[in-house]
């Protein structure tokens, strides 16, 4: 074959030069090094992880000293194990230790400064040294409140009953209008405009032909491909923009610096074993604690999670495999078994690790126990948030503009319903025997365990003349209130595209119920005979009336509290979740109502 000329030099030439030096450009993230880690500690992490260090050209670059680290481990997908039942002994496909998962780790650093890019699973070796404010202070030095740039956001809630969630908008939104209460941004995805990229990271005219973005996160990335000696500019340039400009406030919320607070951060993480402690006892004034990664989308995602302890490859619960996570309780109850005593119960708190795996057991995520816990702890008064090990505080204004829309919604007695009436007993020990005592009321039907496509309507379902009541019975108004609020929502859509389409579902709950006549269980087949009262046609006509749901809530205190009072209850994640379930029913052209369930005897 004949090259063809341009010029002096052959085409094939020439497009070898262009895929080189596209080959020689790569889009990566920036993350700095906390400025408690030195290089020396750094380095003995990352090979204490397996991690080889690596020969380079040049042990400096422009000023940057340079250290370049490797490690390429075996992956064994968990579905060979599943096919040595199909496939014959010796396949290739059942075959060992035949793939490779490759990581680096390179550290950069200047003066005082130390900066990591990674690839692979480097991350994961590091991910304890990292500043994770980085990213995001870069950003906030970038923009005005008011700029209309952001293309994405992945953030998580210190309340409510949502623990985290990714956004992508149609226009792009300034923070403004992505603002919160108790928001914490975990992720930006932001336009740039050709000044910030020219001005503040040295991109030629040339190199940017439109706007670019970025991605602020615990790192900072510009998305667009960049040679070794254009990265060091932008490390420059990021070091530049964090001496010279001003932050704008990212988040609502006041992260507490160690350095600054040491004895407030050593007075937290003692409350909050003491808070562990007590929950592993399960003591009544416990406080309740959510488990999530910091890469909660991957974490809730995961297949399976393991506990690992320090430095152990071994299931610290031998082949004890969690199916889901999200709770302390879940770990407690298997902890329990070991009858751990206080310095061991700590121990564990300090040294325990939670890996998570997808269905073909790579690896999703890993951490420190620590770094997983969610949750608010109370210190001289005030209320802070344990996110990820670190420490978060919400200015007092929040909680008390919180308080005063709780009190203002359930002191309205327009909100207010008085047909769940019942006490709990003493003797009552769940919910089933509370809600059974409703069953053979008039107008009333028992559907608690009804659940069908995974939805429960509703435990205690009501009606009158004009509305229909859902009734949601809760026995705690703590952090828990969050999975009862989603709950509600859940059902509150489900319902309403059902009225608005075939009652598929509203027929599905009733076979439900008159399938548990039968049942071997008493409360199943007590509230399964509810259904010789009334027919199909009558039970779906039900939810042609005006919809209600009403949330019942038990207070657990060993004194009697009036919820109306909402100062004297501890968990801000319950009524911030009360205030956005009422936003979204509202929103839903629903109603929602609350009542109090009293504890004692009937009068």
């Amino acid at each position: 074959m004949v090259p063809v000329l341009m010029g002096d030099w052959p085409l094939d030439k020439i497009k070898y030069k262009e895929r080189k030096k596209m080959a020689d450009k790569f889009q990566v993230g920036i993350y700095k090094v906390s400025s408690d880690k030195s290089l020396e500690d750094v380095c003995e992490v990352i090979q204490n992880g397996g991690f080889e260090s690596q020969n380079l050209i040049s042990n400096s670059r422009n000023g940057y000293s340079l250290r370049l680290y490797y490690q390429d481990k075996d992956s064994n997908p968990r579905w060979k194990d599943f096919l040595e039942d199909v496939a014959s002994s010796g396949q290739n496909i059942i075959q060992r230790n035949r793939g490779k998962s490759e990581g680096f780790i390179l550290l950069i650093k200047k003066e005082e400064s130390l900066y990591a890019v990674m690839g692979g699973h480097g991350y994961f070796a590091i991910q304890n040294s990292i500043d994770n404010e980085f990213g995001i202070d870069v950003f906030s030095r970038l923009i005005k409140k008011e700029d209309k740039v952001l293309k994405a956001t992945r953030e998580k809630s210190v309340v409510g009953g949502i623990l985290g969630t990714s956004k992508h908008f149609r226009n792009n939104f300034n923070l403004f209008e992505t603002d919160d209460f108790g928001k914490i941004y975990q992720e930006l995805k932001a336009s740039l405009n050709k000044s910030i990229l020219t001005d503040k990271f040295g991109f030629t005219d040339d190199d940017i032909k439109k706007d670019s973005f970025c991605v602020a996160k615990s790192s900072f990335r510009i998305n667009k491909a960049i040679s070794f000696d254009q990265l060091l500019t932008i490390i420059g340039g990021c070091e530049s923009v964090i001496e010279t400009e001003t932050a704008i406030p990212i988040n609502n919320v006041d992260k507490i610096i160690k350095k600054r607070n040491t004895e407030l951060v050593n007075n937290l993480e003692s409350n909050l074993i003491e808070q562990l402690w007590k929950r592993y006892n399960r003591e009544s004034d416990s406080y309740d604690f959510d488990l999530c990664n910091n890469d909660f989308e991957r974490y809730l995602t995961a297949s399976s999670y393991i506990i690992k302890k320090k430095h152990s490859k071994r299931n610290y619960f031998d082949e004890h495999e969690f199916e889901s996570l999200n709770n302390i309780d879940k770990l407690f109850d298997k902890l329990r078994e070991s009858e751990l005593g206080n310095d061991e119960f700590v121990e564990c708190m300090k040294t325990l690790k939670i890996y998570s795996y997808d269905e073909e057991n790579k690896e999703l995520t890993k951490g420190k126990l620590l770094n997983h816990i969610l949750g608010d702890v109370t210190e001289n008064n005030k209320k802070y948030f344990f996110i990820n090990n670190s420490w978060y505080y919400i200015k007092q204004r929040f909680i008390e503009d919180l308080n005063k829309s709780c009190k203002s919604f359930i002191k309205n007695r327009n909100n207010y319903y008085d047909g769940i009436d019942k006490c709990w007993g003493d003797t009552i020990e769940n919910e089933d025997d509370y809600n059974k005592q409703y069953i053979g009321e008039d107008n009333t039907i028992v559907l608690h365990k009804v659940i069908p496509q995974n939805i429960e309507a509703c435990d205690i379902l009501k009606w009158d003349e004009r509305n229909i009541y859902l009734c949601h019975i809760k026995k705690g108004f703590d952090n828990m209130m969050r999975d009862l609020c989603s709950q509600i929502s859940i059902a509150a859509r489900r319902i309403l595209l059902d009225i608005n389409s075939d009652k598929s579902y509203i027929t599905e709950i009733f076979h439900c119920l008159r399938r548990y006549k039968n049942s071997e269980n008493d409360y199943l087949r007590s509230i399964g005979q509810q259904t010789e009262s009334y027919n199909l046609e009558t039970f779906k006509g039900l939810f042609d009336k005006n919809r209600v749901f009403v949330l019942a809530v038990m207070d657990t205190n060993t004194s009697q509290r009036e919820i109306g009072n909402v100062e004297t209850f501890r968990s801000n994640i319950a009524k911030f979740s009360l205030q956005e379930l009422y936003k979204e029913i509202r929103g839903l052209n629903l109603e929602l109502k609350i009542t109090q369930i009293r504890k004692g005897t009937q009068s």
